[in-house]
């Protein structure tokens, strides 16, 4: 007997269209994946704003907490890409790892409920 959603254990990693969309024979479909990846990002941007200063978007002189998670964050990143690809390399693709780091830690939590 199986309980849960899944038959097999490769169909949670489906990705299924939720609104099929079609333009000139491309596939522009909204899937599961769309939506995560929307949620993703919202949450992260909202992260990032509660970090910030409202009226000009700048971190605070005085950091609050979250100022403070963030700048850790930060910091932990930067040095593990300037450790591992040195200073001039770690700081041209600081932005590119930076995003997927929050990407993938948002993510896997999605993963490993629906397993």
């Amino acid at each position: 007997m199986t309980t849960g959603f899944f038959f097999s254990p490769l169909e949670q990693f489906e990705i299924l269209p939720l609104i099929p969309l079609y333009l000139g024979g491309i596939d522009f479909s909204i899937t599961n994946e769309t939506i995560i990846l929307i949620v993703i990002f919202f949450v992260v941007h909202t992260f990032f704003l509660f970090c910030t200063n409202a009226k000009d978007s700048t971190l605070n002189l005085i950091p609050s907490r979250m100022q403070v998670v963030f700048e850790n964050l930060y910091k932990v990143i930067m040095g593990l890409i300037v450790d591992n690809l040195g200073q001039k390399d770690g700081q041209k693709f600081f932005p590119m790892i930076f995003s997927v780091f929050f990407y993938h830690r948002l993510y896997e939590p999605y993963w490993v409920s629906s397993i």
